[in-house]
């Protein structure tokens, strides 16, 4: 069903909630289950010419969050653009292709629009066909839209340079792809994320109190404690499950991925073995691995945990574990298997890292 925004006379389908803040699902470069990202769009009505107070890092009359849509939506994004006032600011909460695809469009339909992003967000993308100018943001900046506060949110997990978005007046966060509408995030481990930066981002989220939470796919959750609880929840039992696999024997990526991820179909486990190396890794920040295995690592370097004891497909080894048997797997097949899930993993999720894991 179409739904007109009779604001802008634009026809679009879209969610307004809480109001004011509308979502705008655009087709993008996402991952499975999802094809879209949410364009939030924030352009308060009657109120008056936003201020310019130095307490604001940037002000405008509207904000853009995440525009982030595939060029055949480029149109549509023209159209939103244009009917926005002039005095725009564009936030972006992380560098993944599908929040900043659209980035061009700005460019070309308001050139003085101000951008913001952390510095990591900056360094991962691509400026070849846009040369907006910038402000970088590391948290607890305030924003003034029309009139009405945002607060910046440094949130990293997702991504090292991860940010949210506070609407103070509705206790709105905006969490990007800290959480998701169905099933729970991927952590992209290129680029920089970390699950006990995660764990800690879903701990200040709780001590925010946010009303609603408002992710870039899917709808908006009305329970947020609720959510954010159930995601500490799901993530403490995988590392709970992560652990039982390495006490039971598991010495590679492939054996704890097939463990924990028994009843996931095959062909998300590479997009899962990201996360299993990330919670491998936070075990043992918290001094958590077995003896064995943390006498493997070295004193002052938990980032290569796979390469130097998890890691180490024998030929034609079949591993003998406490939870059952594993099917032989030799150095070639394994790596045959993963170069072709891989591939199709890729060609299925393009590039962004958000799934059900």
């Amino acid at each position: 069903m179409i739904i007109i925004c009779y604001r802008w006379k634009i026809y679009f389908h879209f969610q307004e909630y809480p109001t004011g803040v509308i979502l705008i699902p655009m087709g993008s470069r996402t991952a499975k289950p999802f094809q879209t990202t949410n364009l939030v769009v924030f352009a308060p009505e009657n109120v008056p010419n936003a201020s310019k107070d130095n307490k604001y890092i940037a002000s405008g009359d509207a904000l853009i969050v995440d525009p982030g849509c595939l060029s055949e939506f480029h149109g549509e994004l023209k159209k939103i653009v244009t009917a926005l006032p002039r005095r725009l600011v564009v936030f972006v909460t992380h560098h993944h292709p599908d929040h900043v695809d659209g980035l061009s469009v700005i460019q070309k339909c308001n050139p003085d629009a101000i951008l913001l992003a952390h510095e990591n967000t900056m360094r991962h993308i691509s400026r070849d066909d846009w040369s907006l100018s910038y402000t970088s943001v590391f948290g607890d900046e305030n924003i003034c839209i029309g009139g009405q506060k945002l607060k910046v949110i440094f949130a990293p997990g997702h991504t090292d340079g991860h940010m949210a978005l506070l609407h103070v007046n509705t206790h709105s966060l905006i969490v990007g792809d800290h959480c998701v509408g169905q099933g729970s995030a991927l952590l992209d481990i290129s680029g920089g994320g970390n699950m006990s930066e995660y764990f800690q981002t879903t701990y200040k989220f709780l001590e925010l109190s946010p009303h609603i939470l408002i992710p870039m796919h899917g709808r908006v959750n009305v329970w947020p404690k609720h959510m954010l609880c159930e995601y500490l929840k799901n993530r403490r039992s995988r590392e709970a499950n992560i652990l039982k696999a390495i006490e039971g024997g598991a010495k590679t990526l492939f054996d704890i991925v097939a463990y924990v991820y028994s009843n996931v179909d095959r062909r998300a486990w590479i997009a899962a073995s990201s996360n299993v190396r990330l919670h491998v890794d936070h075990l043992a920040q918290q001094h958590k691995l077995p003896k064995v295995i943390t006498n493997m690592l070295p004193a002052s370097n938990t980032q290569n945990i796979f390469d130097k004891s998890l890691v180490h497909i024998g030929e034609n080894r079949t591993p003998h574990l406490a939870y059952g048997r594993i099917r032989p797997v030799t150095s070639g097949l394994f790596g045959f298997l993963f170069l072709v899930l891989g591939i199709y993993i890729h060609s299925m999720l393009c590039v962004s890292p958000c799934s059900l894991l």
